[in-house]
């Protein structure tokens, strides 16, 4: 279990004495935040050097004002006592590994310069079932570290009728990366608006 914070004191320690940490705050009545807290426990199991600490919203009132949070789950990446990343939402494991971290964990020092330069993005990927490209796109995407969150089309009507709405296309693969559609696997395309280098 992530270590649950009890009130504002607690948390000016913990800032005083950590320079990185993730907080995570959730409800009690919320099955999202029961999901991402699932999560971030098996990521600190994997990754025990990384501080994780947990708020209850609903029963300690002086902490979530202080980061304008009115929505669970929502996780937090605090570096030197100041927010530097905040994802909402219940994810998997590798979305929060990877956007919360300056780095991807695991990666060697050579791997880390390397991709040192490139930004962290926002990517979704819509997908269907039965879509063999779908699968492509998504391992492309882990392949290179690329945090995402699939939307599956074919359960979510109003997400495919958004889909439609804002590239003129049905059809899935679609990755949307910081706004911008990519239709297929195109991956010239998904290179150039990661800032993923070729393989030549």
């Amino acid at each position: 279990m992530l270590e649950q914070l009890q009130d504002k004191a607690h948390l000016d320690r913990i800032i005083k004495d950590k320079r990185f940490f993730i907080l995570a705050f959730y409800t009690d009545i919320s099955q999202r935040s029961k999901d991402a807290l699932e999560v971030l426990r098996k990521l600190k199991e994997e990754n025990p050097q990384i501080p994780m600490y947990a708020v209850n919203a609903s029963r300690v009132k002086d902490i979530h004002p202080l980061y304008g949070i009115d929505t669970v789950p929502a996780v937090l990446a605090i570096r030197e006592g100041r927010v530097s990343k905040i994802v909402y939402g219940s994810q998997n494991k590798e979305y929060y590994q990877m956007l919360l971290y300056e780095e991807p964990l695991g990666l060697g020092k050579r791997e880390g310069r390397e991709k040192e330069g490139r930004k962290f993005r926002r990517v979704i990927v819509y997908t269907s079932s039965a879509c063999p490209w779908c699968s492509k796109v998504k391992s492309y995407l882990r392949k290179n570290r690329v945090p995402f969150r699939e939307v599956d089309v074919s359960r979510d009507e109003r997400a495919a009728q958004e889909l439609v709405r804002r590239s003129g296309q049905m059809g899935v693969p679609q990755t949307d990366i910081d706004g911008r559609i990519v239709v297929g696997f195109d991956k010239a395309r998904l290179d150039e608006l990661l800032g993923i280098e070729g393989e030549g």
